[in-house]
């Protein structure tokens, strides 16, 4: 009664808009949501170096969550883990080392601070001289002891509980730190800046990500900090976790950003010349640079032009596609009211969002109403998870095994659930001239989460073959020479392990978001493949039933997280995928 109570007292606080969330029509009578990409309309340029010229050397392969790295110019790549660790790998003397453990929140198991932790790292500009390092993480607070999972938010066990919650200021961190003789030294903090954030109710899009410019100017990228398990693919809820409008869409809020900050020698801030607001301005935050992003998870600035990049990772509903986007100057891009090349989302009231008078009307919101045009993306593609690189630049003192020139002023980037690297060539005004794929001997089986460039020589980090608790992280760099004459790999694909490799459902399993969530014999969010294959090995409608769901998504039935709708995939091959899935072994069970 308790919970209900909550619930009741929630929608009487946001009136007539809160009864319309029942009503709310859904995405799938957006009529945007037919232009949303079905692919990545990349190409295989014939005249590209030939794939066996390149080589994959794994450094370090024993890592937890890595997140992301940077280099040093000692020759030390500094790692950091969500769980908190910061390792060191030495390229001389190929080793990884825990050098410190830093204490931050990270709870995957419940709605709490789902994905919080240790969340972005990066070496300031000087560091030869100054020796600083910068972290951005989550700080640790109160919380209560046990989190509801309950779709009404009622994370609390009463409303005596639910208000000292309230109270509780939840953020997270960029600080400064002095990294010396392969140490942190704790007492050297610099607190720069908190970003207060919300942790319950399945709150998620942290970002993170940091990169510094060629002038010195820190970016710092924040997530929307928002359930993204609505009806709608864009989340314009009442209630607050699931609102992006507070976050994302709030010009006088940090969350949904790019942060531009000029760092002081005292390591306080102040604000640079040319961000989206000038200081003073009612109603902004002038550390911003870009706003309305969902989850810019990795950043990257051109070394040579000072132009912001990041992929943004989209939602699991049409309208949907991942963004590759690019700001040579500050501006809005549009999230949570449209996406892609202003395809439309809809608000709480069921009216489409005109991206020439973009309106914030939602009760959390504390700034502008009217919202600027939005920016439209550099490049968009079909739903994934897009992991920016870095743009290549051809020099000739690199490394003798570093990247031809064939690849000089090419943006980088890579897919998380895929496990490819493509690129988008770019032609002196950094314009868009076409995307292409990077091919190689090689196929990224844990994740690419970060990655970056040293000497010529591409260095690659892997999260781990899951998404919390998983094992499988490491780190490998990617090396040329037309000395080199590798062979493509027969390893098994381990995702896959107890299906029928040559059954035609399970190459569309390969090569679709599938594995993201499920493998063949280890449950992630989702179960595994042979879970479901027991489950369902006496129904004789499970087929049909299956696709169903899968084609509508859902949830309840294997835990709290529901799984999300995949229209784009047509019934037949649906099918497919599923006769493939009711076929898996359990290997556990003595099956080869």
């Amino acid at each position: 009664m308790k919970i209900f109570k909550k619930f009741v007292c929630s929608s009487l606080l946001f009136g007539s808009l809160a009864l319309q969330a029942d009503s709310y029509l859904n995405w799938q009578k957006n009529p945007d949501a037919a232009k949303t990409p079905n692919s990545v309309d990349s190409k295989v340029d014939p005249n590209a170096p030939k794939k066996e010229h390149f080589k994959v050397d794994l450094l370090s392969p024993e890592l937890s969550e890595p997140m992301e790295f940077c280099m040093l110019p000692t020759g030390k790549i500094l790692i950091c883990e969500r769980t908190g660790a910061l390792k060191e790998y030495d390229l001389e003397t190929k080793e990884t080392k825990l050098v410190y453990t830093l204490d931050c929140v990270q709870n995957p198991k419940k709605s709490y601070a789902t994905e919080n932790g240790f969340i972005g790292i990066a070496a300031d500009p000087n560091f030869t001289e100054n020796n600083y390092v910068y972290f951005y993480y989550s700080v640790p607070s109160k919380h209560l002891p046990e989190v509801l999972e309950d779709e009404k938010f009622a994370w609390a066990k009463d409303d005596a509980q639910a208000n000292a919650a309230k109270e509780v200021n939840h953020s997270n961190r960029l600080s400064r730190f002095t990294y010396k003789n392969g140490k942190i030294d704790p007492a050297s903090e610099i607190k720069i800046i908190d970003v207060p954030t919300d942790r319950y109710g399945r709150t998620c899009h942290e970002a993170g990500s940091i990169a510094f410019g060629p002038e010195g100017y820190l970016y710092l990228a924040t997530g929307d900090n928002t359930n993204p398990f609505g009806k709608d693919a864009s989340p314009m809820d009442t209630t607050k976790e699931k609102d992006a409008r507070r976050s994302a869409g709030n010009t006088n809020d940090l969350r949904g950003a790019v942060l531009r900050l000029k760092i002081n020698a005292d390591g306080s801030y102040s604000i640079p010349e040319g961000n989206l607001f000038k200081p003073g301005t009612p109603k902004t935050k002038p550390e911003i640079y870009a706003k309305g992003a969902r989850n810019p998870y990795r950043i990257t600035v051109n070394q040579k032009t000072g132009t912001l990049y990041w992929g943004e990772v989209s939602p699991d509903k049409k309208p949907t596609g991942e963004e590759i986007n690019q700001a040579k100057k500050a501006g809005y891009y549009g999230w949570p009211f449209v996406i892609g090349p202003n395809l439309r989302f809809l608000y709480p009231d069921n009216t489409l969002v005109d991206p020439n008078n973009i309106i914030n009307n939602s009760p959390l919101n504390t700034g502008m109403t009217k919202l600027p045009k939005p920016v439209e993306p550099f490049f968009h593609y079909n739903r994934s998870c897009a992991i920016i690189g870095e743009v290549f630049h051809y020099e000739t003192n690199q490394s003798p095994n570093g990247f031809p020139a064939y690849y000089d002023n090419c943006l980088f980037f890579a897919d998380w659930n895929k496990g490819w690297i493509k690129l988008i060539r770019m032609d002196e005004n950094e314009n868009n001239l076409g995307v292409e794929d990077f091919v190689i001997n090689h196929k990224f089986k844990y994740k690419p989460i970060d990655f970056f460039f040293h000497k010529g020589e591409l260095y690659v980090l892997e999260f781990g073959n899951g998404w919390f608790g998983t094992k499988g992280g490491r780190m490998s760099k990617i090396s040329f020479n037309q000395s080199f004459n590798t062979v493509a790999t027969v390893d098994s694909d381990f995702r896959i392990n107890g299906m029928d490799v040559d059954h035609k459902g399970t190459k569309l399993i390969q090569k679709s978001t599938c594995l993201s969530c499920h493998q063949g014999q280890n449950k992630l969010i989702g179960p595994s493949f042979s879970q479901i294959a027991e489950k369902y090995k006496s129904d004789k409608d499970a087929i049909s039933k299956l696709a169903g769901k899968v084609a509508k998504g859902g949830g309840g039935v294997w835990g709290p997280i529901p799984m999300p709708a995949h229209t784009d995939i047509k019934d037949v091959d649906l099918k497919k995928m599923i006769k493939a899935v009711l076929g898996t072994k359990n290997l556990a069970a003595g099956h080869k």
